[in-house]
């Protein structure tokens, strides 16, 4: 951001707009304090008594006044934060009033009569970025806290607010940097300081690369986490697929009977799964039909699987395999998916082995798991969703980097994990040890635009472009 920015005091009401019994205005910078004391009077000061005290981490009970008339905005608990000692690194003021769109707009705009300006969004975090109070890596955690959907979201964001996926990855970025020093010292002055040892280097090499493959690990976590996964239900007519979904959502949201091809379209329903953002998809049963709607509806069905990220494929327990069930495994491909024999209630003495030998082609993908359920009674239906959360999370990955890379960090990480890999073919063919320095600073950059501490200013603007106004 260009430094002439940064000198601007800058205000934004950071709570949602609408009605609501509380919300905060937010000023930020050097002249965040004196606009304060001309628009604040706190409770038992006289109004006319010049600019009141504003005491710095104190909460202060009293007015804000318009700048023009001097007339009550509203009454108000003013708290200050003087530098460097806020969330900004620079002075920031928190002002508490009633919750409102009049009243929080009337107060934003004394702000900006007194010389504030309107923050961009993002632009509080992005501060505290480049002020040194976070790292990148924390600043994207931050929005991602925010945007949390479900409980593990918002845990892992918190993780990673707290510093904790950064940490590691400074870590290895540290060691990384030494190494790099010692390698360039000994190019520079080679009587005096030598080719580092092969042992260390093997070493340094060994540890990374270790470290960034546990932190590549929690990408994919990260990536459902934050963006929800798409699980579609998938099956011949009549396999229970909407049977299914009623009992995933714990109500009854498809339409239900003993006609084949009920469902028409697919349908989208959201779901909390452990922790997860589920989108399940319904979908119409794969058959041969002359039905031109039902066909249609088998069109999308083929549409949902392709973008769907998880398959659960339904077949009846009580029937035979038919060539339908077959069309529908083709349908799914290599996706990753769970094999469901449904309506096992209908069919006791039912054996998964027995009944599939010879239906599936040897070479055909394997299912992540084969489950026996009622989706009418609901036997067996919780461990689909023990089978989803055991695909998608990682925990010891997740628990040891202390948060998820997201879309950027993996990117960043990976390409420095493979200029590593470089590094230690280079370093495997004997080659003289200049020739290393190359890759090894390019692992070391690369791990340094992941935390910010070498980041084009194109970059933080992708970053805070997501953020909301006031944070």
């Amino acid at each position: 951001m260009n430094s002439m920015f940064l000198d601007d005091t800058i205000c934004a009401i950071s709570t949602a707009h609408g009605a609501g019994a509380i919300a905060i205005v937010r000023l930020a910078g050097d002249d965040a304090w004196s606009i304060t004391q001309r628009l604040f009077t706190p409770q038992g000061f006289p109004h006319q008594a010049g600019e009141p005290p504003l005491k710095t981490h104190t909460a202060q009970h009293g007015f804000i006044r318009d700048p023009k008339t001097g007339n009550v905005i509203d009454e108000v608990v003013v708290i200050a934060y003087k530098a460097p000692n806020s969330y900004t690194g620079s002075d920031l003021i928190e002002i508490n009033c009633h919750g409102g769109s009049v009243v929080t707009a009337e107060i934003l705009n004394a702000c900006v009569e007194s010389g504030a300006r309107l923050a961009r969004a993002g632009e509080f975090t992005q501060r505290a970025f480049l002020a040194g109070k976070i790292d990148l890596t924390q600043a994207e955690a931050v929005l991602d806290v925010i945007q949390a959907k479900t409980v593990r979201q918002r845990q892992l964001a918190v993780s990673a607010m707290a510093g904790g996926l950064g940490a590691k990855i400074k870590a290895v970025r540290f060691e990384l940097l030494t190494l790099l020093t010692e390698i360039v010292a000994g190019i520079d002055f080679p009587e005096e300081v030598g080719d580092a040892p092969h042992e260390r280097i093997e070493s340094v090499l060994k540890q990374s690369t270790e470290a960034l493959e546990r932190l590549l690990q929690t990408a994919r976590s990260g990536h459902f986490l934050r963006e929800g996964m798409k699980v579609a239900i998938v099956g011949k007519p009549n396999a229970g697929k909407s049977s299914l979904l009623n009992q995933l959502l714990s109500y009854d949201r498809a339409i239900v009977t003993e006609i084949a091809g009920t469902t028409r379209d697919a349908l989208h329903e959201p779901l909390d799964l452990n922790g997860i953002p589920v989108i399940l998809i319904d979908t119409a049963g794969i058959r041969h039909t002359q039905d031109t709607v039902e066909q249609i509806g088998i069109e999308r069905s083929a549409m949902a699987v392709e973008e769907a990220d998880f398959i659960l494929m339904l077949f009846e327990a009580n029937s035979a395999w038919s060539e339908e069930d077959s069309k529908v495994r083709e349908l799914v491909g290599n996706k990753p998916f769970v094999l469901i024999a449904n309506k096992v209630d209908l069919s006791p003495d039912f054996n998964f082995d027995k009944f599939l030998q010879g239906k599936i082609a040897q070479d055909a993908a394997k299912p992540i798991a084969k489950l026996e359920i009622s989706a009418k009674t609901g036997e067996g239906v919780k461990n689909i969703g023990a089978v989803i959360e055991n695909y998608v999370l990682t925990e010891d990955a997740l628990k040891q980097a202390g948060g998820s890379l997201n879309q950027r960090q993996h990117e960043l990480c990976r390409s420095a994990n493979q200029a590593l890999q470089l590094v230690k073919e280079t370093l495997d063919t004997g080659l003289p040890q200049d020739c290393l320095a190359t890759d090894l600073k390019l692992a070391v950059d690369r791990l340094s635009e992941v935390c910010g501490e070498s980041v084009s200013e194109e970059v933080i603007a992708q970053v805070f472009a997501n953020f909301c106004i006031g944070k």
